[in-house]
């Protein structure tokens, strides 16, 4: 197993065990125990589906989660995704506090370390530091009174930063200790690397841009501000993918289709990213 090949303690995001009604929270609990994870991501929305299948409150729920995952020796690393947050345009300051309020209560009930933040993708928002700035050091203060850190994730499908540089740059003129930054393999390697569409699989210059990426990465980013790594891969296609073949809507950007709808675990057959690319940029990490 790749778990076997680092020191790093691993988890996995509960999304990532099944879609279906049958696959229950406890059974997702029970498969990631048997499978030799340290840990789970509890993604919100398995919260909520359990706590209305049992009948509970969500802080009910989420401490139910806690015990059951601590009597199989799991820890919850996260409560995510905390969605459309900085710049938002559409919804008060206040009232994206009060929601990221319950979240961190949720995630202090279940004993997450942190709560995970996607960078904004609402095109009805702003990239104005002067605005996302601020907001975002607001909520870091929020989570610090009770513990809890702040990852924040740029998205390959994020209005404005959606990439690791821009992560980076949110972290730092943040400047809070419990605001880190959370990267994902699929969104760094779908920006500068993969391309399903094409018959390459490979966007032009991916192999150099990559390359030049990971060494910038190195120099720049130190290793206190990065929270948590997360890997995943997407499907290359033969023939190349066309966007008929995607169930999410047309009218969702098509980075964000591809997330959702063409993401795979790491090592599978027929993913976009080769081997020999993602051992390299595993070790360099």
């Amino acid at each position: 197993m790749l778990m076997l090949l680092f020191r790093n303690k691993w988890a996995i995001a509960t999304v990532s065990l099944g879609k279906h009604p049958s696959h229950t929270l406890e059974r997702k609990i029970e498969a990631a125990a048997s499978y030799g994870f340290s840990g789970i991501g509890l993604v919100h929305a398995d919260l909520l589906h359990h706590a209305t299948s049992n009948g509970l409150s969500p802080l009910e729920s989420a401490e139910q989660i806690k015990n059951l995952c601590t009597s199989r020796n799991l820890e919850i690393l996260s409560l995510n995704p905390l969605k459309n947050f900085e710049g938002n345009l559409s919804t008060p300051l206040e009232e994206r506090l009060h929601v990221a309020s319950d979240w961190i209560n949720l995630a202090v009930a279940a004993g997450a370390k942190f709560v995970q933040v996607p960078s904004q993708f609402l095109q009805h928002s702003t990239n104005d530091d002067d605005v996302i700035i601020p907001e975002l050091q607001a909520l870091a203060d929020l989570a610090a009174q009770s513990r809890v850190s702040i990852a924040y994730e740029p998205v390959a499908f994020a209005a404005f930063h959606d990439t690791w540089k821009d992560g980076l740059r949110v972290v730092k003129s943040v400047g809070r200790p419990n605001f880190k930054l959370c990267l994902d393999s699929f969104h760094i390697q779908s920006r500068l690397w993969g391309d399903p569409y094409a018959h390459s699989g490979q966007l032009p210059n991916g192999e150099t841009e990559i390359a030049e990426s990971m060494a910038q990465f190195l120099k720049q980013a130190p290793k206190d501000h990065l929270r948590c790594l997360q890997l995943s891969d997407g499907s290359r296609f033969d023939p190349p993918l066309t966007d008929d073949l995607l169930r999410y809507p047309q009218s969702e950007p098509q980075p964000h289709r591809l997330s959702r709808d063409v993401r795979y675990y790491l090592l599978l057959q027929y993913t976009f990213i080769p081997d020999d690319l993602r051992a390299r940029n595993s070790q360099e990490l």
